[in-house]
């Protein structure tokens, strides 16, 4: 009968449009061998990286290392899965329900003629609320524009994860090289003072402070060692290779010597209060909670289900027309408004919570960069002090007048002033990165202006 075929050709049609399922298990075996394989040469980072014009072979700098990051690091791998999960929640938002086939045969056994057998199929379709299915649909896109917002923030904190990591190993390479220098000049005075003391001159106390102030010297270049293998371990650990694959890489600090201070910081604020990225996904998710109350509010009136069909009723054809509406006569929806209603209270709680952290970390970070650039320029003078007073020293004893010993102490004395003055850049360079990651502003760049 026609009907066997329809109904044929309707489940071929269904069977057709199926997606198939294709097993993809994860071996940590594996996974782990190609983690700890990972170098900074392998064929395919390579590429990514010259085709983001950026030339691995003249060093690995602040712009080469964030794009390694970004093709690494499981972390922006995540938000961009995320992504893709809200997108295809926007597929099913947008995707029409499916019509619904019934069969209902039947047998009357005390009837033989005409016909004993009653069977017809009917495939219903549901008109849903227009107004609902909008509403889905933009508490949907919305929910794509907040995944996507979250991607923009997760590259932005792989950018500053490295930009701090190699910020960190940047300072504490030249505190080592300033170290050794002020224990190879405390090693100095040590002779001289061992030499003094042997024939008299001076007392043994004093020998014995020279000597502790070397041996603090010594430990001070083995504890700067210390931070910057530290520092080049963390810096692997930011770009997601294994610290091997950092060890005769030639890295770039170029990005230090040019910092970008912002000059409108009021504007900067303004602008960071609306536009960052997890503002912004805030933002957009108080949006999807938004109209999913709409889509609760609008779902009081449920769709209509149309079914039109055929029925062979004991030798008589029947074309029928079936009608259904869920009646909302015990709660209309009430619960799911409510519901709704709350999340959408707690998205926009959140939103603001967002906003307010990011005000406050704004203001701590700008305090901090107000602060280091005073203290800077403080020890910018000192350093000038104690440099003139070392080329006084130097000159006095060229001219025989004054002893290799206050020669060797003047330097010290220049020395620690320029340790200072390095601590005080340093200090001034971390908090300039740290408001750098209160506004999301790129505040370094590896060529001059």
């Amino acid at each position: 009968m026609w009907w066997r075929g329809l109904a044929g050709a309707a489940l071929l049609l269904a069977l057709a449009g199926c997606a198939r399922y294709r097993p993809a298990p994860i071996d940590p075996a594996a996974t782990a061998a190609a983690l700890t394989a990972r170098r900074l040469d392998q064929p395919g980072l390579v590429r990514f990286l010259r085709a983001m014009s950026v030339a691995p072979d003249r060093g690995f700098g602040l712009r080469a290392l964030t794009l390694v990051a970004v093709y690494e690091r499981p972390g922006l791998k995540l938000a961009t899965a995320e992504a893709g999960a809200a997108a295809a929640g926007a597929v099913l938002a947008r995707q029409v329900p499916n019509p619904t086939l019934s069969l209902s045969p039947t047998f009357n056994a005390t009837q033989a003629n005409p016909s004993p057998i009653r069977i017809g199929p009917e495939i219903s379709f549901l008109l849903a609320n227009f107004g609902a299915r909008q509403a889905g649909i933009a508490a949907a896109d919305a929910r794509v524009a907040a995944a996507r917002d979250m991607v923009a923030q997760a590259a932005w904190q792989e950018r500053g994860a490295v930009r701090a990591a190699l910020l960190a190993l940047f300072i504490d390479r030249r505190a080592l090289r300033l170290s050794r220098r002020l224990a190879g000049t405390a090693a100095e005075i040590e002779t001289t003072i061992a030499g003094r003391a042997a024939s008299g001159m001076l007392a043994a106390s004093v020998l014995a402070g020279a000597t502790q102030a070397a041996d603090r010297a010594r430990l001070a270049v083995a504890e700067a060692r210390r931070r910057r293998d530290d520092d080049r371990a963390r810096l692997a650990a930011a770009i997601g290779m294994p610290v091997a694959a950092l060890r005769h890489a030639p890295l770039s600090f170029a990005a230090f010597a040019h910092p970008i201070p912002p000059r409108d910081l009021p504007a900067l604020v303004r602008r960071a209060l609306v536009a960052r990225p997890d503002i912004e996904a805030a933002l957009a998710r108080y949006r999807a909670a938004d109209a999913a109350l709409r889509q609760a509010v609008d779902s009081q009136f449920p769709g209509l289900r149309i079914g039109p069909g055929y029925e062979y009723d004991q030798g008589d054809n029947k074309f029928v027309l079936s009608l259904s509406l869920p009646l909302p006569v015990l709660n209309q929806h009430q619960g799911q408004i409510a519901v709704a209603r709350a999340r959408r209270r707690v998205a926009a709680a959140a939103f603001e919570r967002v906003q307010a952290r990011a005000l406050a970390r704004i203001d701590v970070a700008a305090a901090a960069w107000r602060g280091s650039r005073a203290v800077l320029r403080a020890a910018r003078r000192l350093e000038v002090v104690a440099g003139r007073q070392d080329a006084q020293a130097a000159a006095a004893y060229r001219l025989g007048t004054t002893g290799r010993l206050r020669l060797l102490e003047a330097r010290r004395g220049a020395l620690l002033a320029r340790s200072r003055r390095l601590a005080a850049e340093a200090e001034m360079l971390r908090a300039l990165s740290g408001l750098a990651d209160a506004l999301e502003i790129p505040v370094f760049r590896e060529t001059p202006a």
